[in-house]
């Protein structure tokens, strides 16, 4: 029994309950526990891995194979200071053990400590040249923001005959941008290395764990993503046809007489953050009407407390999904759902590559990720008349959905009892304060001149930036293109803060600011919660795509119009002008104060999505 499962595992058939019966006969054989282990964890059952790895060590605890897929099972399931100690215990038995090292990297770089990551990549590749060493050596360089010695080690793994790294290779993007002209070349670069291969496909069996990203910096281009995106989708359908996987459901029609509608809403970000803050509440209200029978799915742990703080209230199912990518598309598939919504496409991984699959009769993505999917299985967009351009359906593969406000419930933040002061979070006191609280990639080479144009105006202005928590690498890289692009006393007045994490402080940082700039091209999005809270004026300049207009879709709804500039320099003489102007200032403010019922808890956006869903089970799709 026991040597007959060994056999199925390698052959990459179904073992469990072949070892099972070889553990009722051996119960106290280490290598019997191992391989139900191996046999559990490709299933996706990696609690029940963890059991089993911790069975063989109790019988054999110098198993240092068994360390090293207790490891991988650990870090499946986020517990990663567990996953850390049982590499290093392989390390200890097997000082050569060069799976063990690499691995070790790749939770490092999870726990975002890029040195210790990149030292261990280094280390395995000493023992083990190959070519996943070299392509995690090479996220973990891209991670840190070392450009080029990302590309020659994705290009040292592709020629190790790694698949996946020869596409890294291909889609790279640098996340802070250099000057516009090379944010043009390497836009073309990409585009070339795209069309390459889908005339010369490279077969990939698994992207999410070969290439395990997404074409994420592309967007804060500025530029029309619409045929980049759908390029880079045929690309994987070319090298996986695997990934266009259809439900058995989708291929029937709706039971006749079914009248409540079964909706998915997946995302990995369904804790505190960006994602969350605009769409919990969304969630939480449809789950609570008598139409929708609301499944909750995600990756990310429901335990946590950030989850249970993020979706309080919500009375659905959950459906925890592993980061297995055809165990988690299974998982979907068994909901049967009607509509299955993404909250956002193109920020991690996984769920880029569920998309392609239609695991629901209608799929749908909203702007938690504010830029076309590409992906043929995705049926609609869901954004907000209010922020879009009158060409907009020309910037999107879906068919766009332009909901009057959009798709967005936001909770209005609870303010902390006493403000942190300007001396308290490290800010000059007697300064105008021109603060832009977005991540770094944001900050365009064109906000550039805007910046520099307002401390040309304003010579007692400073212009304040916040670091980024996971890559403080960024910061020098930015710097870098500023002392190029912004020039004399000017550049000396533009300042870091370290990223605020409590967001009572990240509150109070909005609170001191004169103005809150919106930058170009992708601007700001549910930072507007805590800016409008204690009534903070911004100035914002729409830019081509929704990603770049939601500020001005807010100032419009809030009767802003004070607050949104034309170009440029009418954007540096507005943010000078209110920062200058108390009596102004506090007009604004006001007027942002009376009239914030409209962004917080306003129902009338979830009215309108939940209509529009309730109208999608009489409405054709491209669904087969």
């Amino acid at each position: 029994w026991k040597a007959l499962g060994a056999s199925l595992l390698v052959q990459g058939k179904e073992a469990l309950p072949v070892l099972q019966k070889a553990i009722e006969l051996l119960p106290n054989d280490a290598e019997a526990h191992f391989n139900l282990g191996n046999s559990l964890g490709k299933l996706g059952q990696f609690d029940g891995a963890v059991a089993s790895y911790r069975r063989a060590l109790g019988i054999k605890p110098d198993y240092a194979e068994a360390h090293f897929n207790l490891g991988i099972s650990l870090g499946e399931l986020g517990q990663f200071d567990g996953a850390v100690a049982s590499y290093r215990r392989a390390l200890e038995i097997k000082s050569d053990y060069a799976g063990a090292r690499n691995n070790l990297g790749a939770v490092f770089q999870a726990q975002n400590r890029l040195d210790d990551a990149i030292y261990s990549f280094q280390k395995a590749i000493e023992i083990n040249p190959d070519s996943n060493a070299y392509r995690n050596l090479g996220i973990a360089f891209n991670s840190r923001g070392n450009f080029n010695d990302a590309l020659a080690c994705f290009q040292k793994a592709s020629e190790l005959g790694s698949n996946g790294a020869k596409v890294q290779a291909a889609i790279m993007l640098p996340a802070i941008l250099g000057t516009r002209q090379e944010v043009l070349t390497s836009r073309t670069v990409l585009e070339q290395n795209v069309e390459q291969l889908i005339d010369k496909p490279v077969q990939i069996d698994d992207p999410l764990k070969e290439v395990g990203e997404t074409n994420f910096y592309s967007a804060f281009h500025g530029l029309n993503d619409r045929d980049l995106q759908v390029k880079i989708a045929k690309l994987y359908e070319k090298a996986c046809p695997s990934l266009l996987h259809i439900a058995p459901h989708c291929t029937k029609p709706r039971p006749a007489g079914k009248s409540v509608i079964r909706v998915g809403f997946l995302s990995k970000y369904i804790h505190t953050h960006s994602v969350s803050r605009c769409f919990s509440r969304v969630v939480e209200e449809l789950a609570q009407r008598e139409w929708f029978e609301v499944v909750l799915i995600s990756s990310h742990d429901f335990d946590d407390p950030q989850v249970r703080n993020s979706y309080p209230e919500f009375v659905g199912t959950r459906t925890h999904l592993p980061s297995h990518l055809e165990r988690a598309r299974e998982m979907v598939a068994a909901l049967k759902l009607d509509i299955l919504v993404y909250l956002d496409i193109g920020m991690e991984p996984l769920s880029y590559f569920l998309a392609f699959s239609r695991l629901a009769r209608v799929q749908c993505v909203l702007g938690g990720h504010p830029v076309t999917t590409g992906i043929a299985n995705i049926d609609y967009f869901l954004s907000a008349d209010l922020m879009e351009p009158s060409d907009a359906t020309k910037h999107y593969s879906e068919k766009l959905v332009r909901l009057p406000r959009g798709v967005f419930y936001f909770e209005r933040p609870t303010l902390p009892t006493t403000l942190k002061t300007r001396s308290e979070l490290g800010l000059p006191e007697r300064r105008h304060i021109y603060m832009c609280p977005m991540k770094l990639q944001k900050i365009h080479p064109d906000f550039d001149e805007a910046i520099s144009r307002i401390l040309q105006i304003d010579s007692n202005g400073v212009v304040v930036l916040f670091e980024d928590h996971q890559h403080p690498s960024w910061k020098a890289l930015l710097e870098k293109r500023f002392d190029e692009t912004i020039l004399g006393d000017e550049r000396e007045r533009i300042l870091f803060l370290p990223w605020i994490n409590e967001y009572a402080d990240f509150i109070s940082a909005n609170a001191v600011a004169d103005v809150v700039l919106d930058p170009f091209h992708f601007g700001i999005g549910s930072t507007i919660i805590a800016t409008f809270a204690v009534g903070t004026p911004i100035v914002t300049k729409p830019g081509e795509f929704m990603r770049g207009r939601v500020g001005m879709g807010f100032c419009k709804m809030m009767g802003l119009m004070e607050c949104i500039a034309e170009d440029t320099e009418g954007y540096a003489q507005k943010a000078v002008a209110i920062a200058s102007d108390k009596l102004m200032r506090e007009k604004i403010s006001a007027k942002i104060l009376n009239n914030s019922h409209l962004l917080y808890e306003n129902k009338q956006p979830v009215n309108d999505f939940a209509d529009f869903l309730v109208s999608l089970m009489d409405r054709p799709t491209n669904q087969p």
